[in-house]
Formats: C-alpha cells, sequence, structure tokens
C-alpha cells in the first residue's frame, strides 16, 4: 500500500507522480515510478472554476429590496455580507482570495458569490393585499437601474 500526499489546489484529472514507486525495473535496475490520478469529487454547496470558488447566496424579496446583513458559508468559515436596498438577482460579489489554494504557488483564488432572489409562493390573504397594495403603488422610477448591462457585467469581473 502506498501512502499519498494530495496537495491543496489539486485539480479534477491531474496526476501525483510516485517517483520510485512503480514496478521494479528488470535485472536488477531501478523500480518505475506509480502515477495517482485525482478524482475531485464535486461539492454540494460550491462549484470549482480555477482556482476559483462559486456559490449561491439567496436573498428574499424584501432582504434584496430593503437590504440586509447575511451570514455566507466560505470554504474556511462563515462571513457577514452587508447587502444594500436595490440588490439584484443575478449581481456577483467577489471575495478576494477565499478561494482554492494555488498549486505549487502562492495566494488563493476568489470566491463569487451569486446573487438569487426567492420569490415567496405561498402568501397569506393579508401578504397578497399587501403586495396587491404596494403593485398599485410603483411606479417606473422604483426599477430605473443605477448602471447599465455592461457596466454590471464589467464589475462582476473585476
Amino acid at each position: 500500500m502506498l501512502e499519498v500526499e494530495v496537495p491543496a489546489g489539486i485539480h479534477d484529472g491531474q496526476r501525483i507522480r510516485l517517483t520510485g514507486q512503480g514496478h521494479a525495473g528488470t535485472v536488477g535496475g531501478r523500480a518505475g515510478d506509480a502515477y495517482v490520478l485525482v478524482r475531485v469529487r464535486p461539492h454540494e454547496q460550491f462549484v470549482r472554476d480555477g482556482n476559483d470558488i462559486v456559490s449561491a447566496v439567496d436573498l428574499t424579496m424584501s432582504q434584496a429590496a430593503l437590504g440586509a446583513r447575511v451570514t455566507v458559508p466560505t470554504l474556511d468559515d462563515e462571513v457577514e455580507l452587508e447587502f444594500k436596498p436595490g440588490t439584484q438577482a443575478g449581481e456577483v460579489r467577489v471575495l478576494r482570495g477565499r478561494g482554492m489554494p494555488v498549486l505549487q504557488g502562492f495566494g488563493r483564488g476568489d470566491h463569487r458569490l451569486l446573487v438569487n432572489l426567492a420569490i415567496p409562493r405561498n402568501l397569506t390573504e393579508e401578504q397578497r393585499q399587501l403586495l396587491e397594495e404596494f403593485s398599485r403603488s410603483e411606479h417606473d422610477a422604483n426599477y430605473k437601474s443605477d448602471e447599465g448591462f455592461f457596466e454590471k457585467l464589467r464589475a462582476a469581473f473585476r
């Protein structure tokens, strides 16, 4: 049996070479190398993108509209983040240096959080009436964007 040390940050499909741990050489020659193919099991909450980690944070429509402080899990611990009033579904929050360790290098990737908006499915009659009242009071200025689509897209990759 061989013991293999798997380095932090290794990617799915990479191989680890164990020098001199393979079959014995012919006629007293040195032993060959053994190769271990690494398979990284997918995580239920985090998706790997190179050295970056991607996950989602669910905000209720009230939290997104009014702003909220939300605790989100990262690879190491939990982080409390503040979301400003008017947070939109699809926004990406980047946590620098909270991703995977760089294999054979220094530093870490980033953790990108995608904002999902949770819309209520089962409303009480009172909640339905309040939403209908709010709906009647809405106007276009409530939904005016502060920045254009391409500015948001650029910001997501900074």
